[in-house]
């Protein structure tokens, strides 16, 4: 299957469930990178640890709300501004760029139907995923998520490219 990433990368991915892994690259200061990054479609997150999060931070989760079109073979995946980072079980979890989210409703990048339908998605994840009530253990209800488990290290081909946006 492809996944195609903000309508600028294309890769080759790998569905289980309602999960899908693809991995790609990037060049940094004239190093390559490669990252791993697994969406949730039943979520509407993508999920991924950051190649360049900082050595305290590495093992550590970005998340993004996204719209995902699945059309099967091809899923089309594009970000919708709110992130959140997720640590180790013993530190709370930051919810990003809300500003940002708003700011795309008010300049008509997001409809409020699809804004309002983000946040409640923001919102599941969230319940579903992070919050905890009265847990003595400090540890997420269920994240990474149990969907990922056998797809963290998945063989499938290597395969991504930038798309010619000329």
């Amino acid at each position: 299957m492809t996944v195609v990433r903000d309508g600028k990368l294309r890769a080759a991915g790998l569905r289980l469930g309602d999960a899908i892994v693809y991995d790609w690259g990037f060049h940094l200061d004239n190093r390559p990178y490669e990252q791993r990054s697994f969406v949730l479609l039943d979520d509407g997150f993508q999920i991924n640890q950051p190649v360049l999060f900082p050595p305290e931070q590495q093992g550590w989760w970005y998340c993004d709300l996204v719209r995902v079109i699945d059309h099967e073979n091809v899923v089309t995946v594009d970000d919708l501004w709110i992130d959140v980072i997720v640590g180790p079980g013993d530190h709370p979890y930051r919810v990003l760029d809300l500003d940002e989210y708003a700011m795309a409703v008010q300049d008509g990048a997001l409809s409020v139907t699809e804004a309002t339908e983000g946040l409640v998605r923001t919102q599941r994840f969230l319940d579903r995923r992070l919050n905890r009530r009265h847990d003595p253990q400090r540890s997420w209800p269920d994240f990474p998520p149990a969907s990922i488990t056998d797809l963290l290290h998945a063989v499938f081909p290597q395969d991504w490219s930038l798309i010619d946006a000329g």
